[in-house]
């Protein structure tokens, strides 16, 4: 599956464009009073300004895979890296065969950059953002993780991620180039437990998927 678009809520533009226009260097493609959106490799990620709550999310990008370090000392320079325990900052997923650190954007949104050693990303220059491959997870928030996973399945015919894992409270739907990871409620989120809240966002994903969580 992969991500075309994602589209989520921010509480202050001025702010979302400098964090991703100039900390993580990402094209922006355009720009109005209401909106911003950025070029992420082969997805596009699009902001709406809010007013009536200060939203934040959990996702993350394929990044390429023989960069990993340079990617790690590149954001470290930029932004504090959260820990994954006391002594470690570098998360490793064994079943999915993927590495991975976090970092807060400007709204307090959880981002990811992984490297998922199946697939076949490479590049010969130093890092920047175009190692940037796409976005490839987002957190879809929800009271049911069940329900709604079956609903992505049957509706858009998204499959249940072969990798894992599936869960009561969470569950991995797609493919390795995009996921939509279900999560209960305050569940946690990786690296530091911070509790997952439902916010308005769309999903565009290939082939022929628009999906809305918490409509706007």
């Amino acid at each position: 599956m992969q991500i075309t678009e994602l589209i989520l809520e921010t509480h202050s533009l001025p702010r979302t464009r400098l964090f991703y226009q100039k900390t993580l260097e990402l094209d922006l493609i355009s720009e109005t009073d209401h909106e911003l959106c950025f070029r992420a490799g082969r997805s596009l990620l699009r902001f709406r300004h809010t007013e009536n709550q200060k939203p934040y999310y959990h996702f993350a990008f394929n990044i390429t895979n023989n960069k990993f370090s340079d990617a790690f000392e590149w954001i470290n320079q930029k932004l504090d890296i959260l820990p994954v325990s006391d002594d470690m900052l570098i998360a490793s997923y064994e079943n999915w065969n993927a590495q991975s650190f976090y970092f807060y954007d400007n709204n307090g949104s959880i981002l990811e950059f992984i490297v998922r050693f199946d697939l076949p990303y490479y590049r010969p220059e130093a890092f920047s953002s175009r190692c940037i491959e796409e976005i490839s997870e987002i957190g879809w928030v929800t009271d049911n993780v069940a329900e709604t996973a079956a609903a992505l399945h049957q509706k858009w015919r998204i499959p249940y991620f072969e990798k894992g894992p599936r869960q009561p409270d969470f569950i991995a739907m797609g493919d390795e180039y995009g996921l939509i990871l279900v999560s209960q409620q305050k569940r946690g989120w990786v690296p530091n437990q911070k509790p997952a809240r439902a916010f308005p966002l769309h999903i565009a994903a290939l082939p022929d998927i628009q999906i809305d969580g918490q409509k706007y």
